[in-house]
């Protein structure tokens, strides 16, 4: 018998798509975090968002799988943090934010393995009760819609589960984002910062087996190993 490969949910847009014939909204991912995924080992099962998921069934879903991954996409809705939104808000999905803050929930209450990433990690504030700068320079983002050109260099703590994945204290990271985390959510540790800046570029859960949040895009570059990091603490719960 094949020895079992960890089970990984990846958080899902829900966007109007094109495709063949069909222009009609559809649940999808970029292909880059599902290529990551397999590559480390996992099995990459997509997830869009789920209303009942905020009524319980996200502890029956996180129950079934090893690891929560948590993707990119539009800005998380002001009102979840008290807020207002900004003239310079692009807009939200108000269901799925609400879907994903379950999960996130979920999974820190089962010490099940997550990973955030870009807007995940900024969810990830916001579900801890954080939050977010609307609108950043545009260092931040300088090319929309691509990863060239975006990569600089963030600080880590030394000892900290982001510079245990990454291997550095100093890691370059893709950067595509116009929002960031301001107020700290509780019980998470800001461990990395943008040199430039000093805007927070990752977070963790130290009483956790494996919460990560990073601002950067490790799915952008084939050489990171912060996905097969998570993937690897996935299978380490088999």
């Amino acid at each position: 018998m094949a020895e079992r490969r960890p089970l990984i949910a990846i958080s899902a847009y829900v966007e109007q798509a094109k495709w063949s014939l069909w222009d009609i909204e559809a649940a999808l991912v970029p292909q880059l975090f599902v290529d990551a995924v397999q590559k480390a080992g996992g099995i990459a099962c997509v997830l869009p968002p789920d209303a009942s998921f905020a009524d319980g069934v996200a502890d029956q879903l996180i129950g079934t799988v090893d690891g929560l991954l948590l993707t990119g996409g539009p800005d998380v809705d002001a009102a979840l943090y008290g807020a207002e939104a900004a003239p310079e808000h692009e807009g939200s999905r108000i269901e799925r934010d609400l879907s994903e803050i379950a999960l996130i929930n979920a999974a820190v209450a089962a010490d099940k393995p997550l990973l955030a990433v870009c807007r995940g990690m900024q969810l990830l504030n916001v579900a801890r009760g954080g939050t977010l700068v609307q609108n950043l320079p545009a260092f931040h983002r300088p090319n929309p819609g691509s990863f060239v050109g975006s990569a600089h260099d963030i600080r880590l703590t030394a000892d900290s589960l982001a510079a245990l994945v990454t291997g550095e204290l100093v890691h370059t990271g893709m950067q595509h984002h116009h929002q960031g985390i301001d107020r700290v959510g509780d019980g998470l540790d800001v461990t990395g910062w943008a040199v430039d800046d000093g805007l927070p570029e990752a977070v963790e859960m130290p009483d956790r087996r494996f919460v990560l949040g990073v601002q950067w895009h490790p799915e952008g570059d084939s050489e990171s190993p912060v996905i097969g990091a998570f993937v690897k603490a996935c299978a380490e719960t088999l």
